[in-house]
């Protein structure tokens, strides 16, 4: 385990502002609703109005600082790895399976979080605000709200209220799922939270090409600049240690419009990467239908059993020609290729394999047709006889 940066000293002291001011706010209000008598009505009616003032302020803070630093970014909404991200939460976090998605720049959030976040940022808190608002200037002599009663304001601001307080225990629950207890907690005070040899790599590699797209955008438009970012970006992994799983993305991009299927798979079996070609072949719409999935997936039973064990040998350091392989495509038709793997090496550790198909479907047709015609012929002349 090694510590990495992740938390910035704003977005640690903006997170934990935030859940103090929420926790008085909800302390006071329960206790301007009666439910328990704490400090007085009168003394929870003052200081739940002064918390609210506060986290107002607060939230016109964060959102220059979400606008001004791209933190923004986080919380776009997104469909990708959201089934494998329901299952972990269900039934992979009690056995230890690997967390589907890693921590990176502009993708701290899990596909559920991101949803989860920006529905609290967009429906619950700006309805807490208004319905506050409301309480604040009802029947106010200079301009306030003209309402008949609160009776219905009462009602939201309560249920958002429950909703804000399910949200907390909640996240206060999935603080406690890394590999030890309070890891997650630890690390939203101190801002280093610690990841495993891989998902630092990976965290690395999504720095220097956040870091080189910044670059980018600071060049003029019109400047062909493509060619210097290539070579800094290599140049960059190179002087790191680490690598992306193919290193140019123009041969790979190539091997696409060549008909050739590029596919990167972890060492767990689950698909990292694929180009077009492999995408068309496989007759999938685009590349997040597969990202995720375990390469059993486009396997029969037996011929994942044979596939597997050139991929133990590749495991182990050896790179294979697998020979003609049969695949299941999404439609659920049958195709064939030739398929090409080998290690993907790391720091001299292997983190999984990558490899190359070539379509031999039309080739497996024509000899199919030439031995019907064959075997049509035979029959011909044996008749004849």
């Amino acid at each position: 385990m090694k510590k990495v940066y992740i938390y910035s000293l704003f977005n640690r002291f903006w997170h934990w502002t935030q859940a103090l001011l929420i926790f008085i706010l909800i302390i006071t209000g329960f206790e301007v609703h009666s439910t328990y008598n704490f400090m007085g009505y009168q003394t929870a009616v003052k200081l739940h109005n002064k918390t609210a003032w506060a986290f107002l302020v607060l939230i016109i803070f964060a959102i220059f600082w979400h606008l001004t630093t791209g933190e923004w970014r986080q919380y776009i909404p997104t469909t990708k790895l959201i089934k494998e991200q329901v299952r972990y939460y269900l039934t992979g976090i009690f056995k230890g399976a690997p967390h589907p998605t890693s921590k990176l720049v502009y993708n701290k959030f899990n596909p559920l979080q991101r949803m989860i976040y920006l529905g609290l940022k967009i429906l619950v808190i700006p309805v807490q605000v208004i319905s506050g608002f409301f309480y604040l200037y009802f029947n106010y002599p200079f301009g306030g709200f003209e309402l008949d009663s609160l009776q219905w304001v009462a009602y939201i601001h309560t249920i958002g209220a429950f909703g804000l307080m399910a949200f907390i225990i909640a996240h206060m629950y999935l603080t406690t799922t890394g590999h030890k207890p309070l890891v997650a907690l630890k690390a939203m005070v101190t801002g280093w939270e610690e990841m495993k040899d891989n998902e630092l790599r990976v965290r690395m590699i999504n720095d220097i090409e956040v870091a080189l797209l910044k670059t980018k955008n600071q060049f003029k438009a019109g400047d062909d600049k493509g060619q210097i970012l290539d070579e800094a970006l290599l140049a960059a992994q190179s002087n790191l240690g680490v690598k992306t799983m193919l290193k140019d993305n123009r041969f790979r991009d190539a091997l696409a419009s060549s008909g050739v299927g590029y596919f990167c798979i972890s060492k767990e079996g689950i698909y990292r990467d694929v180009n077009t070609a492999w995408i068309n072949l496989y007759k999938y719409k685009s590349k997040d239908e597969i990202i995720g999935q375990h390469y059993k997936l486009s396997r029969t039973e037996e011929d994942f059993v044979e596939l597997k064990k050139s991929v133990d040998r590749v495991l182990k350091g050896e790179t294979l020609n697998h020979g003609e392989v049969k695949r299941i495509c999404k439609d659920g038709t049958f195709g064939y290729h030739t398929l090409t793997i080998s290690p993907v090496i790391i720091n001299h550790e292997i983190t999984g394999f990558e490899g190359f198909i070539i379509d031999t479907t039309d080739k497996r047709l024509a000899e199919k047709e030439l031995l019907i015609k064959k075997i049509r012929i035979e029959e011909e002349l044996k008749s004849k006889k």
